[in-house]
């Protein structure tokens, strides 16, 4: 876990402490193990690489709607997916983060306002087995449902399933579609790793980080 939030602070606008932080809050946010630190660096350094967010943009968002994002079985890979393509919208930080919060959150009350939109709309929250539909799916569902309904009408629906603050959270996502979600998330997996971009940006950074800390290449001290 040092190892990867090392790399995350080479390779992003965090400095080591609040990189450990990020690291430290996503495992325990998702159920990780200490093995997925690369993963949980490489999702946020990809999810900034691919779009107009920085690390640090990512992490303050996530601190809003990680939690929630994990209570509905979405991974942190969905949630910096959503994240990415918010900041290409100019919604970025902790205002993405509490977008998306309130979307997702008004979007699961079985309230009158919310059941009747998604039956006009003829669609389900749920698949037939009862679980959740992932984001781009929904995202695609609704999407497709609101194609031919008028700019009022869109706007009616839009605001009913995701609420007042969730709904440019949710007419970005919605707009975007499952082309665009698809994209983005092709993009931060091709992106560089947190260790490469960090190795290419600081060019010495971690191993005298390494050597200071007493850490060999496996990550295991030395000292």
């Amino acid at each position: 876990a040092l190892r990867a939030a090392i790399d995350l602070a080479a390779a992003s606008d965090l400095d080591l402490a609040a990189s450990s932080r990020v690291v430290a809050v996503a495992m325990k946010t998702f159920g990780l193990e200490a093995s997925d630190a690369a993963r949980i660096a490489d999702s946020f350094v990809g999810a900034a690489d691919a779009s107009v967010a920085e690390v640090s943009d990512l992490a303050a968002a996530f601190e809003n709607v990680g939690p929630t994002m994990a209570q509905f079985g979405y991974s942190i890979e969905d949630t910096n997916t959503a994240l990415a393509i918010l900041s290409t919208r100019g919604i970025t930080g902790a205002e993405a983060g509490t977008a998306l919060k309130s979307m997702m959150t008004n979007m699961m009350r079985p309230t009158k306002a919310v059941t009747e939109a998604l039956d006009a709309l003829n669609v389900s929250l749920y698949d037939e087995a009862g679980h959740l539909k992932t984001m781009p799916v929904l995202m695609d569902e609704l999407s497709t449902a609101l194609q031919g309904v008028t700019e009022e009408q869109r706007n009616h629906y839009i605001q009913a399933i995701a609420g007042t603050y969730g709904m440019k959270a949710m007419a970005t996502l919605v707009g975007e579609g499952r082309a665009g979600w698809d994209a983005m998330a092709a993009a931060i997996g091709e992106a560089a790793t947190a260790q490469e971009v960090g190795a290419a940006r600081t060019q010495g950074f971690n191993a005298a980080m390494e050597q200071l800390l007493g850490i060999d290449t496996r990550g295991n001290f030395t000292n």
